[in-house]
């Protein structure tokens, strides 16, 4: 067989096992026009072991050995950001244990995936006809003794089938003597065990072909690890799985991993979720919806649902909250223009009466640390009033308002227009070519600088009379034997007083916006965030630093029970005029408000108070109308509680309610409490609906 004939050969034998390995292939050809190619052989433990996985155990040297007692790291539960799958991702780190006589330690984890075993091929010009392939094994968890092996096996069985196509015979061999390989390991009958060595350990002599790259055995085994992670990540997003938000069924690439935890849930309720709590401030409630682990969502999650400007945002609400927890304040005239400085304040003397003074590195700017208004020493702090209109008075001082300020005076020179139609009087106009008196939009001192045929928003052609080109003198015949409509250009000679009007007018604007939401708010006592309350009992709970305050007196609450403050008759749960609101509110038909239920079953005096208040005015009781006031509340989708009898409405048509007074998840349907996971009440052969269907 000739030279041509042996090529043409290897080109056919290439080419079937591409279409037999197309993703493990990989084909290359060198300067003397010799084939080369790759292949990656992958041992199925899948298919030898099922759902079992495999036990990677490693010998600890012993400086590297740590103080163990007890048995070390979990043997199970994914890493932080990983999804908790079944079969997909094993464990987070590996366990460490010492042998029985304590002088030895190992470190031992499970996987299901391993890195595949890879072939390098040259194909000389005499293949297959009178010689082998030029062949190289390369694995980073084969120790160089067992590839030796393999590399004498795979000389014998080209010995066995010289002068044929070999590749796809090696291939199939290392594959089953890799899975042997492992499988010879020690291990009970029932779990397959492969234990990690160092090359340096070996005792044979090392075929040149064979190239092993594991180093340590512990280092091997992270290695290990990480690779089963990662593959097993890459099959968990191909496959089908159900948000326990939205109950739909997405496949894993459309899920977001929270980072902060195990669980994920589809980009559409995480971005929909991050979106509200960013845009409202209430970051802390940026949890994991999961309710037995509400961990914090990472901002790997949050970079993926959220925009540019959003994801800002969230960084300055982080950023505030961190600030207030240290013990730190943002300079409020950087924060005007734009900078987030941090300031540390100055300590103060427990015997000096004065404020705590800040100073700010990058603006200079001297202010009180509590009020952040100007530093006023030993002086009490100013009113909310006076404070909003420093910082009023600062805003329209800052780089803005410059701006806004050069845009007005370039306005000013260009100028504007004022229609004179037909039947109109002439404006009042002096033979300088200036307004004599204020009319409308025009001040007196006003300058003529043109004038044009027709209306402003249909001005063509030259105009009548312009001042850079035509005689002062000639104005007012031009004004007065013009057809009518003209359309007069002015500018304003009094640029300085007009930007003062319009500086007064925004510093008059945002006083009253700052008064009115100083008025309908209450400031947080610990972070001093406003809070505005829109409904409901004088218990309020900060959104930002998670304090407890009463809305009433703006005292800080104990977070460990919060109501103890209404119990000393100080302040009301609920204020007079929030009583006679849910009052009217509840008087019609078909209303059932259950957070005032839950707080009348917890405070009992709070609930008498209330109760005596209905019957003194003729109201009637929530528990009042029996069997015709079930069967409306039944008709109109409302449930009882399994568990504690409690009403409770749906959100939406969902059959999955959760209760407002034991906090338990039941069935609308069946009206069954559910354990577990939600979503698997509804699923499978004779399960719930999800959706309740009201009757007609």
């Amino acid at each position: 067989m000739t030279d041509i004939d042996c090529h043409a050969e290897q080109l056919d034998e290439v080419e079937a096992l591409q279409a037999i390995f197309p993703d493990e292939i990989e084909l290359t050809c060198d300067d003397a026009g010799q084939v080369e190619l790759s292949l990656l052989v992958s041992p199925d433990l899948a298919g030898e072991l099922g759902d079992k996985p495999l036990l990677l155990r490693a010998a600890a040297p012993p400086d590297e050995a740590p103080e163990i007692s007890g048995g070390g790291y979990p043997s199970s539960g994914s890493a932080p950001g990983v999804p908790d799958v079944k079969n997909t991702v094993s464990q987070d780190k590996p366990r460490l244990g010492r042998s029985v006589s304590g002088q030895h330690a190992y470190a031992e984890c499970e996987v299901r995936q391993l890195p595949p075993v890879q072939l390098q091929l040259k194909l000389p010009a005499g293949y297959p006809a009178s010689a082998p392939p030029d062949f190289r094994l390369f694995c980073s968890w084969i120790d160089v003794g067992a590839l030796s092996s393999l590399c004498q096996s795979l000389d014998d069985h080209w010995e066995q089938a010289e002068g044929s196509a070999i590749i796809y015979t090696w291939v199939e061999a290392l594959r089953v003597e890799v899975l042997e390989f492992i499988l010879k390991g020690p291990g009970s009958s029932d779990r397959a065990t492969l234990t990690l060595e160092s090359s340096d350990s070996c005792s044979v002599e090392a075929d040149p072909r064979a190239v092993s790259e594991c180093g340590t055995p512990m280092q091997t085994l992270q290695d290990l690890l990480l690779y089963d992670k990662g593959k097993g990540l890459d099959i968990w997003m191909q496959q089908q799985h159900v948000c326990n938000v939205c109950f739909s069924e997405h496949p894993g690439s459309h899920f977001v991993l929270l980072g902060g935890c195990s669980h994920s849930f589809c980009k559409h309720c995480v971005k929909a979720m991050a979106q509200i709590h960013v845009t409202e401030g209430s970051i802390a409630e940026l949890l994991c919806p999961e309710v037995d682990c509400r961990a914090e969502i990472a901002p790997s999650a949050l970079t993926q649902v959220l925009d540019e400007q959003g994801y800002e945002r969230w960084q300055t609400l982080k950023l505030r909250k961190a600030l207030t927890t240290a013990n730190l304040v943002l300079c409020p005239r950087c924060e005007e223009n734009g900078l987030e400085t941090p300031v540390l304040p100055d300590p103060v003397d427990e015997e000096d009466e004065a404020m705590p003074v800040a100073r700010c590195e990058r603006c200079g700017y001297v202010f009180c640390a509590k009020c952040l208004s100007l530093y006023h020493g030993k002086e009490p702090c100013l009113a909310p009033e006076e404070r909003a209109q420093q910082a009023a008075m600062r805003r329209l001082g800052t780089a803005q308002s410059v701006a806004e300020k050069r845009k007005l005076k370039r306005e000013a020179q260009k100028g504007y227009l004022v229609c004179v139609d037909v039947g109109e009087d002439m404006l009042p106009i002096d033979a300088a070519g200036h307004s004599t008196e204020d009319r409308d939009s025009v001040a007196e001192g006003d300058k003529v600088i043109a004038v044009h045929a027709g209306v402003p928003d249909k001005l063509t052609g030259r105009a009548l009379w312009d001042a850079k080109f035509d005689n002062i003198c000639d104005l007012p015949t031009v004004l007065m034997e013009s057809a009518r409509p003209i359309s007069i250009r002015l500018v304003r000679t009094r640029a300085d007083a007009a930007i003062e009007r319009v500086r007064q007018r925004r510093l008059m604007e945002e006083l009253l916006t700052l008064k009115e939401i100083a008025r309908e708010s209450q400031p947080c006592p610990q972070c001093k965030v406003r809070v505005h309350r829109t409904a409901g009992c004088n218990h309020m709970h900060c959104s930002q630093c998670r304090a407890h305050f009463c809305y009433r007196c703006g005292a800080q609450m104990d977070s460990e029970d919060p109501y103890a403050h209404f119990k000393t008759g100080k302040c009301p749960t609920f204020d007079d005029a929030e009583v006679r609101r849910i009052a009217a509110q509840e008087r019609q038909p078909g209303f059932v408000d259950h957070e005032l239920q839950r707080l009348r079953a917890e405070f009992g005096d709070q609930r008498d108070l209330f109760l005596q208040f209905q019957q003194a005015n003729g109201m009637q009781t929530a528990h009042a109308g029996g069997r015709g006031n079930v069967a409306a509340r039944r008709r109109m989708g409302d449930v009882p509680c399994p568990t504690c009898g409690q009403w409770n409405g749906r959100v939406g048509n969902l059959n999955h309610i959760r209760c407002g007074m034991c906090r338990n998840s039941f069935c609308g349907h069946c009206r069954r409490r559910i354990h577990g996971v939600i979503s698997h009440h509804y699923r499978g052969e004779n399960a719930c609906p999800q959706h309740f269907r009201a009757p007609e």
